[in-house]
C-alpha cells in the first residue's frame, strides 16, 4: 500500500509551497521505516495508505520548519514541531479536504460507531483539548524537556501551537494571516529566528497589534472558555438580553450567532 507514495509526496510539496513558500531543495526521498522522522530532503514514514498520509505531510513539512527556517527544536519546539503540526492539518485539508481519508470500517459495528475524522480537529484541537480540559496546558515558550509532566507529554507543543495558529488565523482573517506567515517564511528562510523574531515579523507585516494575543498564547497557560450563562426575555419589541461570561483566563474576540424563531440569523462580533 505504498503505490501512491511518490504522488502523495509530490502533492505535499505542491500544497505546502503554496501555503508557506517555495520548496528550495532539489529533491525529496520518502522511505518506508519503523516510524516517522524528518531530515532535509529525506522523510522516513511508517504505515501505509491512507493511514500514513498525515505522517507524510508532517515529515515533509519539516523541510520548511526546521529545514528552511532553521529552528532549535530542543530550545523552542513551538517554532519547529508546532508550526509543522499546523501545516500538517492545513496540508491534509488542501490535498484531501476537511474530512480525512481513512480505511473503510470492516465490521457493521465499526461502520455504525466510527465517525468522520476531521483533519483540523484530529491534527490540532483534539490533542490540545485533552490537556486544556484537565488544566494541564503549559506555556509553549519553554525548553522541550518541560513537557514530560503533562498529559500529552511532548506532543503538547505540537497541538497547543497548532491551536494557537488557528486562533491567530481567526483573529487576522484568512488573507492577512496567510500574508503574515508567508512573509515570516520569506524573511527568515535559511536563517535561525527566535520566538521574538516571529512575533515581531507577524506584527510588522500585518500592521496589527498582537501583543495581547502572543502574551497569552505563548507565555501563559491561560485557556479560552466563554459561556452563555443567561437569557433574559423582554417584551416583543425589546427582544432579549443575552449574558455571556468569560470563565477562562484568556481574553479573545467572540463571534455570537443568534437564530430567531423565524429562522433569521443575527451575527454579533465582540472584540
Amino acid at each position: 500500500k505504498w503505490q501512491n507514495a511518490a504522488e502523495y509526496c509530490k502533492e505535499s510539496i505542491r500544497v505546502l509551497s503554496e501555503l508557506i513558500g517555495p520548496y528550495a531543495y532539489p529533491k525529496m526521498v520518502v522511505a518506508d521505516a519503523y516510524d516517522g522522522m524528518e531530515y532535509p530532503m529525506l522523510t522516513l514514514d511508517s504505515g501505509n495508505d491512507p493511514d500514513y498520509r498525515g505522517l507524510f505531510v508532517h515529515e515533509i513539512a519539516h523541510n520548511w520548519f526546521y529545514g528552511m527556517v532553521g529552528n532549535n527544536e530542543t530550545y523552542r519546539a513551538m517554532l519547529d514541531e508546532g508550526f509543522t503540526q499546523f501545516y500538517t492539518a492545513e496540508g491534509l485539508r488542501a490535498i484531501d479536504g476537511d474530512t480525512a481519508v481513512v480505511d473503510t470500517p470492516r465490521t457493521a459495528y465499526e461502520r455504525k460507531y466510527t465517525r468522520e475524522r476531521l483533519a483540523m480537529e484530529h491534527s490540532a484541537y483534539a490533542g490540545y483539548m485533552r490537556d486544556a480540559v484537565r488544566g494541564t496546558a503549559p506555556p509553549v515558550n519553554v525548553h522541550s524537556d518541560e513537557y514530560i509532566y503533562f498529559n500529552n507529554g511532548y506532543r503538547h507543543v505540537y497541538y497547543r501551537t497548532a491551536a494557537m495558529l488557528y486562533n491567530l488565523q481567526y483573529v487576522l482573517g484568512d488573507e492577512l494571516f496567510a500574508k503574515g506567515m508567508q512573509g515570516y517564511f520569506e524573511r527568515w528562510r535559511m536563517a535561525h529566528p527566535y520566538i521574538e523574531d516571529f512575533r515581531r515579523t507577524i506584527t510588522d507585516i500585518t500592521k496589527v497589534d498582537l501583543n495581547w494575543f502572543f502574551d497569552q498564547w505563548i507565555e501563559t497557560d491561560k485557556r479560552v472558555d466563554y459561556a452563555v450563562v443567561g437569557v433574559k426575555h423582554r417584551n416583543k419589541d425589546a427582544g432579549q438580553v443575552i449574558h455571556l461570561r468569560r470563565k477562562g483566563d484568556m481574553q479573545m474576540p467572540v463571534d455570537l450567532t443568534v437564530t430567531g424563531r423565524d429562522g433569521v440569523r443575527h451575527d454579533f462580533h465582540i472584540p
